[in-house]
């Protein structure tokens, strides 16, 4: 790794390089500047997140959303604000899911895509899955498998590999993103979660769900040539990287924090906290100033923090999401507008950065996580050829249960093959315990399932297959201690 004196750091820092700090005070370069075209593909679009000055939003490109209930993709013309259809991965949830043998994917979760808007990379984490799309007409260029509990991968500069975090494990696994299979693995500290790259390609940076550090990987090498510890919690589930590659924001679910990292200086500038459930980070950048948009999920809202040279973010406003656990998140390349995926109510929030306003609501696939925006996907033809209906238009309830005892409990509702999933998410509740959910039917108070909150007293996620929706109302849920 070559290193800099600190007395080259300006003239360095106007070519658009990153600085971090090493042992002995000495500067690293480890990145480069703004996520317009790379040197490698001069001719490829700007892709998001970018500095001011990309071209607006057009019909070559698309907005993505994996779906991890109905197991599809929803494909969205942003330029019209239309929902295409979705490419199927495998069954909804139950249907074809739960049998001893099934050769299609489960859990549809992870988004990336290549520089040039070509391809896109899908992450099933129940199948262990990494998929690879052909943008302009929606078909499957190669499919892998790779290590246990997938999560987030994002495809390396040069369009040829693709880089996977094994949450269950402790490295990133490397695909071969034209012929599939494993070509290389990065040694990680524990349970990586997500990867991203530097805008020059020179290196990536991978968060994790069981250590408070980001590792610094030089993608030459494919080794962890930095680490940066002391984040805010060990649970980091997804990250944000701004367009000139100097900072980084670290999202702790669990915690309802965000760590902010100067990659520049190489240390933790700030720690925010921003509300429980906090999701995804994008950064939106105008000719005034720096801001970024966070989805809170237990707040059902987007909020906006302004970034400023030498002093933490400030939250400047908040939108209001349409519906229930804003989570994945987007901008278009040319900061204009805000793409926000629902959860748990299968649907796409779209915001207007100039009046910070939801502006419109798209019904997508069903239980949304991950969300891209691709500039250039389709540069010719309709870009609709494969796409089915499969998740779209499908009903969803939710609704609080009433709760005997401390603690909240989300449900919601949804029809799936068959049956309904009954999802119930929790918190605040008492730890250790076990309680059971009913629903009522005219008299009786039937009893749907039973789970068991956690040390904290959470409940992240417990779920029943059963014929609900035209036999119970969601609204007369109830949990109370077993027993």
């Amino acid at each position: 790794m070559q290193l800099v004196h600190l007395s080259s750091r300006r003239r360095l820092l106007a070519a658009g390089t990153v600085l971090a700090l090493a042992a002995g005070g000495t500067a690293v370069a480890l990145g480069a500047g703004p996520t317009q075209a790379s040197a490698s593909h001069p001719a490829d679009p700007i892709q998001a997140p970018a500095l001011p000055g990309a071209p607006p939003i057009g019909r070559a490109d698309r907005v993505y959303t994996a779906d991890q209930t109905s197991n599809t993709v929803t494909v969205i013309d942003p330029s019209t604000r239309k929902v295409l259809g979705t490419i199927p991965f495998g069954d909804q949830r139950l249907g074809g899911d739960l049998g001893p043998q099934y050769l299609k994917d489960v859990d549809v979760h992870g988004l990336g895509f290549s520089r040039d808007g070509r391809y896109l990379n899908v992450v099933s984490v129940t199948t262990n899955t990494v998929t690879v799309v052909r943008t302009v007409d929606n078909t499957v260029m190669s499919k892998t498998y790779v290590g246990r509990a997938s999560h987030e991968g994002f495809f390396a500069p040069d369009g040829k590999t693709v880089w996977v975090a094994d949450r269950a494990l402790a490295r990133v696994d490397i695909v071969d993103a034209r012929h599939g299979g494993i070509v290389g693995h990065v040694a990680t500290g524990d349970g990586p979660s997500k990867v991203l790259f530097s805008p020059d390609g020179r290196y990536a940076y991978v968060n994790h769900l069981r250590s408070a550090t980001i590792d610094v990987v030089k993608v030459s090498s494919r080794k962890v040539v930095r680490r940066i510890s002391g984040l805010a919690d060990v649970f980091s589930s997804d990250m944000a990287l701004s367009p000139d590659g100097t900072e980084l924001w670290a999202a702790h679910k669990k915690v309802g924090k965000v760590t902010v990292i100067d990659l520049q200086a190489g240390r933790i500038t700030s720690v925010l906290k921003t509300g429980p459930d906090t999701n995804h980070p994008a950064f939106v950048t105008t000719p005034r100033a720096g801001f970024v948009y966070l989805t809170v999920g237990a707040e059902n809202t987007t909020k906006i923090y302004r970034r400023h040279t030498g002093a933490a973010p400030t939250l400047v406003g908040a939108v209001p999401s349409s519906g229930v656990e804003p989570h994945g998140i987007w901008p278009s390349p040319d900061n204009s507008t805000v793409y926000v995926v629902n959860e748990h109510s299968d649907s796409v929030d779209i915001i207007d950065t100039a009046t910070r306003k939801r502006t419109d609501t798209l019904r997508v696939g069903q239980e949304g996580q991950a969300l891209v925006y691709v500039a250039g996907a389709v540069p010719s033809g309709p870009g609709t050829q494969h796409l089915t209906r499969q998740g779209l238009d499908q009903p969803v309830r939710n609704a609080d249960a009433a709760v005997a005892g401390p603690g909240k409990v989300a449900v919601t509702v949804r029809a799936v093959a068959g049956l309904d999933m009954v999802q119930l998410q929790g918190s605040g509740l008492t730890p250790n315990t076990t309680y059971t959910a009913s629903a009522r039917h005219a008299d009786d108070l039937i009893p749907l399932l039973s789970f068991t909150a956690d040390a904290t007293g959470a409940l992240p996620q417990a779920l029943a297959f059963v014929k609900f929706l035209g036999v119970y109302d969601v609204t007369s849920v109830q949990v109370r201690p077993a027993g």
